[in-house]
């Protein structure tokens, strides 16, 4: 309860905030750069500005916000196509039924190809499937797909007789886009594994082999959990968190203890993972659930809380006592107003992300002690100190009747719209993207602001500036045409606008906007270096006549995000699979048809320069350094092929060359590290890295028609290396999670180690290996 004293704080602050907003409306303009500053105060009220040189204006209505949108939209076209604007159907909660849940398939689709696919879902102990077709594009056309939101009613799923697996309608997308496969079955627990395959229709399967001919993905995912009274929504199910306790246990401390810490590109900014230990407890997300494993020592460990969310659980940090939990979650309102004869689902009920802050002194039951809620899809996050950064995203629909600003719901401080600003840019799908803080340590309350500009895609931190890129297509050259010798003149590149944020204890302040041209891989892609930001994009060329080409830039830009010098036209018909800024070289990676590894001199930012190639065959994935003159690499032999673990020496950057390499597995084998660079183990001075594969192996059979290859599942687990820089890697040993003869595949995500016991974790399991003993089995941990 607000006490008298609190009150009256309470409505001076209020007050003092009217008078500010008040003034700043008074004066608040769009700037062109160059045209002069504008102070933009930090929004907790501490006055704090930054100078400003690029354009900025203060949106304080719906309708401010619709007309620059249509000012920025509604005469521009590309690639002779007019903007889209993006329609959703609205729907009202539908109550599941007895039994039935939904499931969810994350898809990266950064390597695939433009094509139609077919998505086929498949229960693995049951016979019953599902299949759908969606088309994945080239690239932006101008325009904003156009998805719709539909659930079938509960009479169209079967009865409680019959076994089903659903498949929600799936709108098109562009290639490099991340997104969700969603549907419902009602496939009873414990028999709900279910296969999800992802394939290129032209894909030919005599031809699974043959570099390129293969694009798709495959996987095994789980039902979430519905209790009842679940509701089902476009997030899944509506309940309240609970923890759950299972067994107490003394806490040992684990302050002398040697323990692995998340994979992260930038020293001192944590990054969010769905594993962290302080070398004592081992806290996991699986499903839509945090276990709490008391891990060390093996020999007892055990799970000794589970709490469970609403939502889907994304990822963690972990804080000294303090855990933050960062959940997607839609939140539908107990009963709303509808029309007679027609009901809707109630505007501003998208979805949400939501931190949830726990005390878990006592492991056994944590303690939720603040809860925050920003509307928006959750983008990204990391942690500086005891500062959580995040951003969200909520699409923005000029042609709606109601455009709603996002909200920031605080447990601690109560709720409030942080003010949006419009930020000049390339963009032209308009979102609002909201970047905040939360203290774990503090009751400070939570500072957030709000940018109308394209939703923010790559996201990088340095422990004091914060950068996002927005990909968006350039403008059509004017001049385009096709000369006397059939050549094209002119045409149309992408581009990436990118915005950089001052960060210090919590405050966040706009610093700059830019622009370069080509999309950003990941934000591997990113770094900054001595005051600068480096970039290295993938550049497509689109035509007069529809045509493109390909090829590769790194970019070097000022504080300003001025560009102050760049190199072009790296590797044409190749886009890039992986990069890695160290210190002032740039390693790069492209792939067509083979590997080149490249070395960018960037000693001198005003002229970076191409200093060395080596080609190979296949590609990777990811570059983690060694040392100073050696980086490992993983990817695969070719893009359904084995898994490729490779050694460069760059002592030499002129002449880069390979120390060794393995393949492992056959074609169709995979690894997580592929996917997410936070599965990657490497410790120099442990002499381990540790990688979780999953390898296939081809079998045959011979229907009507000729010979059919196919890939099975053989092995899953993890592979256990010694790396020397000049023998290479030698194996230390394995640990299998499953073969081809178990019941439950399910692949390793993560691998840490607490002094001499490697943990591997998969959704399913968590298995511990004595490293000091040939990597020998000492115990395992079964989640949920």
């Amino acid at each position: 309860m607000i006490g008298r004293k609190e009150s009256l704080i309470l409505v001076s602050g209020v007050a003092i905030g009217i008078v500010i907003a008040i003034g700043l409306l008074a004066f608040v303009q769009v700037l062109s750069p160059g045209t002069g500053t504008l102070p933009l105060p930090d929004l907790t009220g501490n006055g704090d500005t930054l100078p400003l040189t690029q354009g900025i204006g203060q949106l304080p209505s719906a309708e401010d916000v619709r007309n620059f949108i249509l000012s920025h939209t509604e005469t521009e076209t590309q690639s002779g196509q007019e903007m889209v604007p993006m329609t959703v159907q609205e729907t009202s909660p539908v109550p599941l039924g007895e039994g039935v849940r939904t499931w969810r398939y994350e898809l990266d689709t950064a390597t695939f190809k433009p094509d139609e696919y077919i998505v086929t879902v498949s229960g693995i102990q049951v016979s019953t499937s599902a299949s759908a077709l969606f088309n994945l594009l080239a690239g932006p056309s101008g325009g904003v797909v156009t998805q719709q939101v539909i659930h079938v009613p509960v009479s169209q799923r079967g009865g409680s007789d019959k076994l089903f697996i659903s498949i929600d309608p799936i709108g098109d997308h562009y290639v490099g886009e991340k997104f969700a496969i969603t549907g419902t079955t009602n496939l009873p627990a414990g028999e709900d594994e279910i296969l999800v395959e992802v394939v290129s229709s032209s894909f030919a399967p005599t031809q699974k082999t043959q570099s390129g001919e293969f694009s798709g993905s495959t996987g095994t995912i789980h039902a979430s959990t519905g209790g009842a009274g679940a509701f089902y929504t476009p997030g899944g199910y509506w309940q309240t968190p609970v923890p759950t306790p299972a067994m107490t246990l003394v806490p040992t401390t684990s302050a002398d203890r040697e323990y692995s810490t998340t994979n992260v590109q930038v020293k001192e900014v944590d990054e969010a993972d769905i594993v962290k230990t302080d070398g004592t407890y081992i806290y996991v997300v699986s499903g839509n659930e945090l276990n709490i494993v008391r891990a060390y020592p093996a020999e007892s460990a055990g799970i000794i809380s589970t709490t469970g969310f609403s939502g889907t659980p994304v990822s963690l940090y972990l804080y000294g006592d303090k855990v933050a939990l960062i959940c997607r979650d839609y939140r539908p309102p107990e009963y709303w107003r509808c029309e007679p004869g027609r009901c809707t689902w109630p505007a501003g009920n998208g979805e949400k992300t939501v931190i949830y802050i726990f005390s878990v002194k006592d492991r056994a039951m944590p303690t939720l002690e603040r809860e925050v809620e920003i509307d928006g899809g959750y983008t990204d996050s990391r942690m500086i100190g005891q500062w959580l950064y995040f951003l969200t995203s909520t699409p923005v629909n000029p042609h709606s009747d109601d455009i709603t600003f996002p909200a920031v719901r605080d447990g601690v401080a109560g709720t409030f719209t942080p003010v949006a600003y419009s930020l000049e840019g390339t963009d032209k799908a308009f979102a609002f993207t909201t970047i905040g803080s939360v203290g774990l340590d503090t009751d400070a309350p939570v500072r957030a602001k709000t940018f109308l500009v394209g939703t923010a895609g790559t996201v990088y931190v340095s422990p004091t500036t914060l950068y996002f890129g927005v990909h968006s297509m350039g403008e059509p050259s004017p001049l385009r045409h096709v000369d006397a010798q059939g050549r094209e003149v002119g045409g149309t590149t992408d581009q990436t606008a990118i915005y950089s944020f001052s960060l210090q204890d919590g405050a966040i302040r706009f610093n700059a906007a830019g622009k370069v041209d080509g999309t950003l891989l990941n934000q591997y892609a990113m770094d900054e270096y001595k005051g600068n930001l480096r970039l290295g994009t993938t550049v497509t060329e689109y035509g007069y006549t529809g045509r493109s080409t390909l090829s590769s830039t790194v970019s070097v830009l000022d504080t300003r995000l001025n560009t102050i010098g760049m190199v072009a036209g790296i590797a044409p018909g190749e886009r890039i699979y992986a990069t890695r800024f160290m210190g002032d070289r740039l390693y790069l990676v492209t792939f067509m048809q083979t590997d080149p590894f490249f070395v960018v001199d960037l000693s001198d930012p005003a002229h970076p320069a191409l200093a060395g190639e080596l080609k190979l065959p296949g590609f990777s994935n990811y570059l983690h350094p060694y040392d100073a003159t050696h980086i490992i690499g993983v990817g695969k032999t070719a893009n359904f092929g084995a898994v490729k673990l490779s050694l460069f020496d760059v002592s030499d950057i002129s002449r880069p060359g390979l120390v060794d390499s393995v393949e492992l597995g056959e074609a169709g084998s995979s690894s997580e590290v592929l996917n997410d660079p936070k599965a990657f183990l490497f410790d120099k001075e442990k002499d381990i890295l540790v990688l979780p594969v999953e390898l296939a192996g081809l079998y045959r059979t011979q229907p009507a028609g000729g010979n059919y290859y196919g890939t099975r599942d053989v092995w899953g687990g993890a592979y256990v290396f010694s790396v020397d820089p000049d023998r290479g890697f030698s194996l230390k040993g394995t640990v299998k999670h499953y073969d081809e003869h178990s019941g439950d595949q399910v692949q390793v995500k993560r691998a840490l180690y607490i002094e001499d016991t490697l943990y591997t974790i998969s959704p399913r399991v968590i298995y511990m290996s004595d490293l000091a003993n040939g990597v020998s089995y000492l115990n395992n941990v079964r989640l949920g």
